[in-house]
């Protein structure tokens, strides 16, 4: 049978995968793990400590900001507090009390979860999303472009594609921009109406026509209750707005 009174506690927590921190009934700390070691090593610089050794008698306190302190000290615990360290290192940081033998209070562990690469790769991504996000697609008429809008809508994406659609009109000398938000079917915020006459405004000041097809019933009432005042022409499918720049631009589909 495993006895545990025979284990040793300073190895067992060496041997756990996890940040750990333990400190004394004022917060000091008086032990690090093995595993906490390697990430104090990174973030001693900052500090102006040279080693995970001279994290020793610090407070826990330099693990959080002020206003996350008083979160920590407030209790009840075990607590959690989602930590950033000199706008680098991202952290989950969970902080519970520790008792004696008598149940008295007599210190704190604290565990931190690193998750700055994870952040990292979360924006990483988001970059990638974005650069893929609402595509200028070319028509056959060269003088427009087709912009599919899909999804739900926010200002900050709104914001992202009247960027976009700007510098191609700007690159491009376009006349005409179809939005197709046939993808759409969720109701607009005040915000996202706003961006969008925005959008249809800055567009207008370039030169560019703006033509919006396949807005589905609950985005038209949510623009209506807005007050958005579409000044440009709308239709229900793509179709019938390329056909509309076909007419404005002279050209004719003829069968064969």
């Amino acid at each position: 049978m495993f006895n545990f009174d025979t284990v040793n506690t300073v190895h067992l927590l060496d041997k756990i995968q996890e940040n750990i921190f333990i400190a004394d009934n004022k917060a000091n700390i008086v032990f690090i793990n093995e595993c906490a070691k390697e990430l104090l090593t990174k973030i001693g610089p900052y500090v102006g400590i040279d080693s995970p050794e001279g994290f020793i008698g610090r407070n826990l306190d330099l693990f959080a900001e002020k206003q996350q302190q008083r979160r920590i000290a407030e209790g009840p615990f075990p607590k959690t507090v989602n930590a950033t360290l000199f706008n680098t290192f991202s952290a989950e940081v969970t902080v519970d009390r520790l008792t004696d033998m008598d149940n008295a209070p007599n210190g704190y562990i604290l565990t931190w979860k690193d998750v700055t690469e994870f952040e990292e790769i979360l924006l990483e991504s988001k970059k990638q999303i974005q650069v893929l996000d609402m595509p200028a697609i070319p028509l056959s008429v060269d003088t427009a472009f087709l912009v599919p809008v899909m999804g739900k809508l926010t200002a900050e994406r709104l914001s992202l594609m009247e960027e976009k659609v700007l510098a191609h009109c700007a690159a491009k000398q376009n006349e005409y921009v179809i939005f197709d938000f046939t993808g759409v079917s969720e109701e607009l915020d005040a915000a996202c109406t706003s961006k969008l006459q925005e959008t249809i405004n800055a567009l207008k000041l370039m030169g560019t026509n703006s033509i919006f097809v396949g807005i589905r019933p609950e985005m038209a009432k949510s623009m209506v209750l807005d007050g958005l005042r579409i000044n440009v022409p709308t239709f229900n499918t793509f179709v019938h707005g390329i056909r509309h720049i076909w007419k404005e631009t002279g050209y004719q589909l003829i069968k064969l």
